[in-house]
């Protein structure tokens, strides 16, 4: 699942096509199938995934020919933005590091910032569960309460009459 995930944005449908495994087939290997040695080699060709680690989950992921220099990232957008990135941040110039430099903790502040603002929505949202549960509660023991302070008045007024 994390090859789908990072090699077709986590469309099975999409991954399975690429590698030329028919849908139905790969959502079974999905589910805890043994893949077929052919499916294998055609997920290796395909993204340059090692059958060791897609069968273990061991070891490398990511095949590289020797002499090549493995890929910061399978998805090959993000792997151009990171080589520029690191020609950037390796070419001397100092403008341009600090101005990346500045630009990367920026924007990772921004995504720790938005990651916590979610988690601080998703606990006011169960505070408020529970505070409806809460009054809830509240009403029906003031009702249980009127209930029975009524049948106290019923009692009383009945010894009195009687």
């Amino acid at each position: 699942m994390v090859l789908v995930d990072e090699l077709a944005q986590g469309k099975k449908t999409v991954f399975a096509q690429k590698a030329g495994i028919p849908k139905g087939t790969f959502y079974g290997y999905l589910k805890g199938g043994v893949p077929h040695s052919d499916h294998l080699v055609r997920i290796q060709e395909t993204f340059s995934a090692s059958i060791d680690w897609i069968l273990t989950g061991r070891g490398t992921k990511y095949i590289v020919a020797q002499g090549e220099q493995q890929p910061l990232d399978p998805n090959p957008e993000i792997a151009d933005l990171m080589e520029r990135a690191r020609r950037v941040l390796t070419s001397g110039n100092h403008v341009a590091f600090d101005a990346l430099e500045r630009n990367i903790r920026y924007f990772d502040q921004a995504i720790a910032a938005e990651k916590r603002a979610d988690v601080a929505e998703k606990e006011i949202h169960e505070m408020k569960q529970d505070m409806e549960l809460i009054k809830k509660e509240i009403k029906r023991l003031k009702d249980e309460n009127q209930r029975l302070d009524e049948q106290g008045e019923d009692s009383s007024s009945n010894e009195k009459t009687g």
